[in-house]
């Protein structure tokens, strides 16, 4: 992990638990990674596998009392984070680290107009006065392309499209000029082309105002022409981390290999089925596990694999892997 002057945000060993009735669940389990000034990390993995989990935890936001980091490190630009009041940890949100959530309509208030909703949170974070908020809103509604925003700002959420309601998201998320962007599936429910300009907006406002952005997501394509490294989480642990053009070329765990090889191509023949990943992840109540989580749908799995969770080791410098099959062996999926 990075301790260079540009890194903005990093997370160390951390592990994330849910006490429950029937027992306690580890859904994050020793996660490391970094986001540094202007960089966009991907994290990706199927549903289930931690990767909400992990940016809940980093800002304060789990389920009280059932949630709970049992170990671990969060460092803002090398403030400790986990430990924090309540308080404290209001001022590290928006001002700090904000977060775009996965489904606008159920994150904005149904019974508030917009301006309402952007102008609460510039009051309470900035300190303007009301006239001074609403032209601070304004102005970055007008920023996240929406047009006539000095009038639309007093709709309501249900007035807007689904495409809308993320830049109203997003604006949202910026205005308090925060240095860490967290989009958990921001063009989830969007079509295709709605979701090309929402992540345009993205990188042009990483741009700008050089912020690092954590993007969550299930979409392979978009990590490919996003992100600058990636991470790929499994079971409540990085299973795989590189920069995104060498996992995309040479993947060096199985699981990655599989998430790339169900992602349809368009540049190699058609076949008659698409490829798809046999079996279902761990459920996490029913841990703690011996051996790799993978092994009982990896293709590639061996006697070593059940005899201990393998550690995360670099291979080379800035990637990483957990897996117990050398790579002069690692097979390619057919």
């Amino acid at each position: 992990m990075s301790s260079t002057a540009d890194t903005l945000l990093q997370v160390d060993g951390l592990r994330t638990q849910f006490v429950l009735d029937e027992g306690t669940v580890t859904a994050v389990d020793g996660v490391t990674f970094d986001v540094k000034k202007g960089e966009i990390v991907g994290i990706v993995g199927e549903s289930g596998c931690g990767k909400s989990v992990t940016n809940l935890s980093v800002l304060g936001l789990l389920p009280k009392p059932q949630g709970r980091i049992a170990n671990g490190s969060v460092k803002f630009e090398g403030r400790e984070l986990v430990g924090l009041s309540e308080n404290e940890l209001r001022k590290v949100r928006g001002n700090n680290i904000a977060m775009i959530f996965q489904d606008p309509m159920t994150s904005l208030n149904p019974y508030l107009t917009v301006e309402e909703q952007l102008v609460e949170v510039v009051e309470l974070h900035l300190g303007m006065s009301r006239k001074d908020a609403v032209a601070h809103a304004v102005k970055l509604l007008h920023r996240v392309g929406i047009s006539d925003a000095a009038n639309r700002i007093k709709s309501y959420p249900h007035e807007f499209s689904g495409g809308m309601r993320q830049r109203v998201m997003i604006a949202m998320a910026l205005l308090c000029d925060p240095e860490v962007l967290i989009a958990d599936e921001p063009t989830t429910a969007l079509d295709v082309t709605i979701q090309a300009q929402i992540l345009e907006l993205l990188k042009e406002l990483r741009d700008e105002r050089g912020m690092g952005i954590i993007l969550i997501t299930h979409d392979l394509g978009v990590v490919a022409g996003m992100c600058d490294r990636v991470i790929v989480m499994y079971a409540g642990r990085i299973v795989e981390q590189a920069p995104t053009h060498e996992l995309y070329a040479s993947p060096q765990h199985p699981y990655t290999q599989a998430l790339l090889k169900s992602v349809p191509r368009l540049d190699e023949a058609m076949h008659e089925h698409l490829f798809s990943i046999e079996g279902l992840p761990p459920r996490l109540d029913k841990g703690p596990f011996t051996g790799c989580t993978f092994a009982p749908r990896c293709p590639q799995v061996r006697d070593a694999c059940h005899q201990g969770e393998p550690a995360l080791e670099e291979t080379s410098p800035g990637r990483h892997r957990r897996c117990v099959v050398p790579l002069g062996e690692l097979e390619t999926l057919a």
